[in-house]
């Protein structure tokens, strides 16, 4: 019985310095590379996150549990926070529909604007980046122009 114990113990000093050394060296290779990449200025930092990794490499699956958990968590969070995207679940028209509205004005104005001159050409075609008064409108653009 004692020989078996003492095998059994073995066995669980092997696992444990195997996965103490498996962790310690992810930790010195995370904290090695964090040192030539400036992720994080603070020296504190730099470690903590080594020792993030290393606990990663000691305990694969507790670290991908805890990745799913809170992978979950803020999906369900973002669902009712109301920035889920353009479908979320409030009902109200959170968005800017004067915008949308104007913009479907202006474009069915450059329709009818394209549909005059097709039916009577006369000097250059109108562009999409002019406004339907065939003047560019520089009040309502806030992009700037690089060259």
């Amino acid at each position: 019985m004692r020989r078996l114990e003492a095998l059994v113990a073995r066995k669980r000093f092997r696992r444990r310095s195997l996965r103490a050394l498996r962790g310690s060296a992810g930790a010195a290779a995370a904290f090695g590379a964090l040192l030539k990449v400036k992720v994080v200025g603070t020296l504190a930092g730099k470690a903590a996150i080594a020792v993030l990794v290393g606990l990663g490499f000691a305990w694969p699956a507790l670290v991908i549990g805890v990745i799913g958990v809170v992978g979950l968590v803020l999906a369900v969070v973002s669902l009712f926070s109301g920035e889920g995207g353009p479908h979320g679940f409030d009902t109200g028209c959170t968005c800017d529909c004067a915008d949308k509205e104007k913009r479907a004005e202006r474009l069915k104005a450059l329709i009818a604007q394209r549909r005059a001159w097709l039916s009577a050409p006369s000097g250059p075609a109108p562009s999409v980046r002019w406004d339907a008064r065939g003047r560019r409108d520089l009040v309502g653009s806030q992009r700037k122009r690089g060259r």
